[in-house]
């Protein structure tokens, strides 16, 4: 895990106190401009730590293969919303035979791929599968991916608090919280 505090920010107040301030408390934050003052990251091989798992089973039939993928939320404090998970399929054969099914999937015969929607996942909704079946090769379903988006982020870095620099008098502020995908691929 790592973060990286803009240059003009106070370092040793925020590794102290986890307090963002200027380095120059005469200066001021540019109002009505968005700022990235704080990046942080996790980079880790831990696949415990990933939010939402998905396996893709494809096992060969007589015709062709029967596709079974299903998901299981790890971080149940999260809600993920509009989810879908991707699948491709092969293009020439037609459309999928949907079995089982939680939630709602799209077959895009354009691009060949299977959409899979679910417009909530969370810890009532932790857990769901898709199965089908169409003509083709297991490694024809490869790579998987995923979006989603949430309004609480994964780490749950949140602002307590806004104070004038020449005293401890809170200022009124808001805040919005975006968890987004910029790639989720399951090879």
């Amino acid at each position: 895990m790592s973060n990286t505090t803009h240059p003009n920010v106070d370092k040793k107040l925020f590794t102290a106190e986890s307090v963002i301030g200027l380095k120059n408390p005469e200066k001021s934050f540019p109002l009505n401009n968005d700022v990235g003052v704080l990046k942080w990251r996790l980079q880790t091989t831990d696949e415990a730590l990933i939010p939402l798992t998905i396996n893709c089973w494809p096992s060969e039939s007589g015709t062709g293969c029967d596709v079974n993928i299903e998901y299981e939320l790890q971080e149940e404090n999260l809600e993920l919303n509009d989810v879908v998970i991707t699948i491709p399929v092969p293009s020439g054969v037609g459309a999928p035979v949907i079995g089982d099914l939680d939630g709602e999937y799209k077959h895009d015969s354009r691009r060949n791929l299977l959409e899979w929607c679910l417009p909530v996942i969370d810890s009532n909704n932790k857990s769901g599968s898709l199965e089908f079946s169409i003509a083709g090769q297991p490694n024809d379903f490869f790579p998987v991916n995923v979006s989603f988006v949430s309004k609480r982020s994964y780490c749950d870095i949140q602002v307590a608090k806004v104070t004038h620099v020449d005293g401890d008098n809170s200022a009124r502020f808001s805040s919005e919280t975006s968890f987004v995908v910029d790639k989720y691929e399951i090879l």
